[in-house]
């Protein structure tokens, strides 16, 4: 009987000792899939935080244009048609006089040399004339530059130049038109002037045949007020030879490559976003937008390319 009793007590002991141990594993199992749940949730949070950020820039419009970056604003333009010349800088010929005596006599006074800079009016010789014996002076009848002199005080002048004047405050371009180029190319044409270091618009003023050469002459007037354009400069001549209305277009300079994508900055609420449009076509300066960009938008112009480069390091600290 005491036997028995001695069974049965170890019986009941040893089941409550596997109950507590199930417990316990049951309980670490509900602890340890909890904490994998909590570790799968902050991951795919972790994901979703950096998958919301990829292509965003967060930066106010302040501290933009502290940086430097300029907006423009998506509208409706013209995509142009151009055809590319070149040419030489010449003299208007209506800018150069020939400075002589009016009567034969004797050069009293030459008070200008060759790289003298004379207003118009100004005296600039002296003669004294062989039939009344009376001096008259010479004045500028330009404004100009001396570029030549030929005569000096004690000779005679009869019909023969004194002075050469020459004014660079408007000049010529004339540009070269090949026989493929001249059924394109008009009087009137818009032409975008430029050279390494600066351009300006002007049109074409003359469209002349050339005795014995293949090409003809397309004549261009150069505004010169500051002086940035010399005689026999080579210049470049992008001719506008037609020109299409289309509903949207941006300018070529906003482009930027980002992940092999050509993309833009657009603004928005915390800064800018990377946006990949659908593009048209394109004349070197602006290209159509077909999709991806709404008219008024706001994006990034000048210095874009510091967004990139903001983009890249966000994109270097979330990689783990």
């Amino acid at each position: 009987m005491t036997t028995i009793l001695m069974k049965t007590k170890y019986t009941v002991l040893f089941l409550l000792i596997a109950t507590a141990l199930a417990s316990a594993v049951s309980s670490n199992n509900v602890i340890a899939a909890d904490d994998h749940g909590k570790a799968e949730q902050h991951s795919d949070s972790h994901e979703d935080e950096h998958s919301e950020k990829k292509g965003h820039i967060e930066i106010t419009q302040t501290d933009a244009k502290k940086a430097g970056i300029i907006n423009a604003v998506a509208n409706a333009g013209q995509i142009k048609k151009m055809i590319t010349v070149y040419g030489r800088v010449v003299i208007n010929p209506n800018a150069i006089r020939q400075i002589s005596a009016r009567f034969p006599g004797l050069i009293t006074k030459l008070t200008v040399n060759v790289g003298d800079l004379v207003k118009a009016g100004a005296n600039i010789a002296q003669v004294e004339s062989s039939d009344s014996v009376q001096r008259y002076n010479i004045a500028a009848p330009i404004t100009g530059v001396v570029t030549q002199r030929y005569a000096n005080p004690g000779e005679l002048a009869n019909q023969q130049p004194l002075l050469t004047l020459e004014n660079y405050d408007q000049l010529w371009v004339e540009y070269k038109i090949f026989p493929s180029q001249q059924q394109a190319i008009e009087k009137g044409q818009l032409v975008t002037v430029s050279s390494t270091f600066a351009k300006t618009l002007s049109n074409i003023t003359h469209l002349m045949a050339n005795k014995n050469q293949p090409f003809m002459t397309a004549i261009v007037a150069l505004e010169n007020d500051d002086g940035q354009w010399t005689p026999g400069q080579m210049l470049t001549g992008d001719v506008v030879t037609n020109q299409v209305d289309v509903s949207l277009v941006i300018d070529n300079r906003a482009f930027q490559e980002v992940e092999g994508k050509r993309v833009i900055f657009v603004t928005n609420k915390a800064g800018y976003e990377t946006r990949e449009l659908q593009l048209g076509q394109t004349d070197g300066q602006f290209t159509q937008v077909l999709s991806g960009l709404t008219a008024g938008d706001q994006y990034a112009l000048i210095n874009s390319y510091l967004l990139k480069a903001d983009l890249g390091k966000a994109g270097a600290s979330h990689a783990h």
